[in-house]
């Protein structure tokens, strides 16, 4: 079945790409609980064709946490076998976004269940197939700078 499903990619096999959001207010970050498995990520999710990295973190922040932003910078393009626990059969790249805060309103959907502003200190159980803890903490030390180098593989 396993090779069933990969067979069906043709052409040359590159990576996939995953858009995640971050959004800061009052010195917290917005994460979402995810529907799949009750735990807590990042928003995001892969980008579309067509489709440029700032759009993809404005839709994911909007379609999974309600969250209208603005882009601001590329925090990190990080290899997800690198940094996530992560049983997918291609290589994923995470592009993590950092983003001003508009406006937010959450709605129930497809994807998520709620989303929430939590402190580092606070942070509750993350899905640390799509999210880690270094992950967060970069997120946080990006926020804290002006100038922020971003962390790539």
């Amino acid at each position: 079945a396993v090779r069933a499903w990969i067979a069906r990619d043709e052409g040359y096999a590159t990576p996939k790409v995953d858009v995640l959001g971050t959004v800061f207010y009052e010195g917290k970050l917005l994460v979402v609980r995810e529907r799949c498995d009750g735990k807590w990520s990042l928003h995001g999710g892969w980008a579309d064709v067509n489709s440029s990295v700032r759009e993809s973190a404005v839709r994911e922040c909007l379609e999974e946490a309600g969250a209208t932003v603005i882009p601001r910078r590329i925090v990190a393009l990080q290899h997800a076998n690198r940094h996530n626990t992560h049983p997918y059969p291609y290589t994923i790249y995470k592009v993590i976004v950092d983003c001003e805060l508009v406006d937010i309103t959450f709605t129930k959907n497809t994807e998520t269940l709620d989303s929430r502003f939590f402190s580092i200190s606070e942070l509750p159980e993350l899905s640390v197939e799509r999210t880690s803890v270094k992950q967060i903490e970069m997120c946080f030390e990006a926020r804290k700078q002006n100038l922020f180098e971003t962390v790539f593989d």
